[in-house]
Parts: structure tokens; C-alpha cells; sequence
């Protein structure tokens, strides 16, 4: 009960911070001011955390791999795509990624209940190329870009995973993978942007602190269940931020809320409640 309300009170915090991002103009500006939260906050944490044994840096840095591809990727599909379609095709991947990686390494013991839930989720986002999910149709040329996040969420989750399996504690974990993984974004717009990075902060540093706090706090609720529970789980339960991004989407970005998105919201729910009731 305990790694499900830790996975929810994440998924609350993921579809803000997504939110955010969509509705800034300078997706670009917002992530590198997010990572500067993270970092120093990293920096600072760093001397009340044990090092990572030798075997967990491979899995560090595989994931922190992954987590910059996936943002790159990310800062380019909401410049063409509603949150409430973008969001909800790239993370109803995941849980299928990390179901295959969980079952091919043989790393969990899935019961029939658990694979039917967490198959039930990815169904509901296909719903979402169904006329476009009620909205504008996401373009062709995208739908590889949308893929391929999907693919690197599913991975940097299951390698987290795998990596906390191995008894690294989840704090420890959260701050060095932080440090490796969130200063490139600054660095580059440092580089590029120097002068409008310089102004986002001094106008919108409010947004940059509120995303960089919603970010990792998310990310240590995820890791905190994953290490109390199963990881494929854990990874589906995430996906209930979804319905979250959708209602937000609509909320406030005037976006429509058609009957391939009301399909979708309810398949997740549907999934959520097959893998945790007792049928």
C-alpha cells in the first residue's frame, strides 16, 4: 500500500512538472533551470551520502544516458504536439518496455493480474492515434521521435530499478545519478542562451525552482516504491499521471478532451485497479 501512494503522490508531481514545461514557450530554458535546482541541490547533498559500490556506476550511468536523451527528445515533441497526446503515447511505452526487460532478465515474478493490468495501460495511449486523440492529429514524422522517449523512459526505469535491487539505498542513488546527469541542459544553455537563460531566471525563477522541486521529488517517491515493491509495477502505477496531464491539458492549455482521450484515461485507471484489487 505503502510503494502505491508513493507512486500516485509521483505521478501527481510528473504531470506538473510536464505541465510546466508544455506551457513554457522556452521548454529549453525550463529544463536547464531545473537541472541547475537539481544539481546544486545534488552538490549540497553529496556529503551525506554513501559513494555507489563500483557495480552500481554502470547502471548510474546508463541511466543518466538515457534520462538526457529522453529530455532532448522530449524539449522537440511539445513543439509540435498537445501535451494531452504527446505525454500520454510516449509514457504509455514504458510500461510495456519495462514489462519485456522484466520478463526477458527474469528479474521479478509477475503474476497473470499484474501482466493484464500493466498491458491495459499501453492499450489506452493507443487509443490516442485514434483521430488524432480527439485533437489535432500528432504527425507522422513524430510518432518515431514519441517511440523512442517511450523506449528510453521504459529503460532508465528498469536499469533504476535493477540498480536499487542491488542495495543501493534510493537517496543515495537519486543524488549521484543527479550529479552525473544535470548539468549538461545548463552547461548548453549557458552556451547558446546565455543572455535569455540570465532573463528567465531573474523573471521566471519561480518556475524554474517549482519544476526542479516537482522533478526530484517525483523521481525519489518512484525510486522509494521501486525499492519497497515490483519495478513493473511501480512503472505502470506511474502512468495514472496520464489522466492527470490530459485534464490539465485541457484545464489550461485550451486543449480538447475527445472520446480517444476519454478511452485512454479510463483503460489506465482500468489497468491501475486490475494490478492492485484482489480479483
Amino acid at each position: 500500500m505503502l510503494a502505491t501512494t508513493l507512486v500516485l503522490i509521483a505521478a501527481v508531481l510528473h504531470a506538473t512538472w510536464n505541465t510546466l514545461i508544455k506551457f513554457s514557450g522556452e521548454r529549453l530554458l525550463v529544463i536547464a533551470s531545473m537541472d541547475v535546482v537539481a544539481f546544486i541541490l545534488a552538490v549540497m547533498a553529496l556529503g551525506f551520502v554513501s559513494p555507489p559500490p563500483a557495480a552500481i556506476w554502470p547502471w548510474l550511468v546508463a541511466s543518466a544516458l538515457f534520462e538526457l536523451l529522453y529530455r532532448v527528445l522530449l524539449i522537440k515533441a511539445y513543439r509540435v504536439g498537445d501535451l494531452g497526446l504527446v505525454y500520454p503515447l510516449m509514457r504509455g511505452l514504458s510500461p510495456l518496455v519495462v514489462l519485456a526487460l522484466t520478463l526477458m532478465s527474469g528479474a521479478e515474478q509477475l503474476n497473470a493480474q499484474q501482466i493484464l493490468g500493466i498491458l491495459l495501460i499501453p492499450c489506452g495511449m493507443a487509443c490516442l492515434l485514434w483521430q488524432g486523440g480527439g485533437g489535432d492529429r500528432l504527425p507522422w514524422s513524430m510518432l518515431p521521435v514519441v517511440g523512442v522517449i517511450g523506449l528510453c523512459i521504459g529503460c532508465y526505469t528498469w536499469i533504476d530499478g535493477q540498480a536499487l535491487k542491488r542495495g543501493i539505498a534510493p537517496l543515495d542513488y537519486l543524488v549521484w545519478l543527479t550529479f552525473i546527469s544535470a548539468w549538461p541542459f545548463p552547461l548548453l544553455a549557458l552556451v547558446s542562451k546565455r543572455a535569455a537563460f540570465t532573463l528567465f531566471w531573474r523573471v521566471q525563477w519561480k518556475l524554474g525552482l517549482s519544476v526542479g522541486f516537482c522533478v526530484l521529488l517525483s523521481y525519489a517517491l518512484v525510486l522509494w516504491a521501486m525499492q519497497l515493491g515490483s519495478v513493473a509495477e511501480a512503472a505502470a502505477l506511474r502512468e495514472v499521471s496520464v489522466v492527470l496531464v490530459v485534464l490539465l491539458g485541457m484545464r489550461y492549455l485550451q486543449e480538447p478532451f475527445g472520446r480517444p482521450r476519454l478511452l485512454a484515461c479510463g483503460l489506465v485507471l482500468l489497468g491501475m485497479l486490475v494490478m492492485k484489487l484482489k480479483l
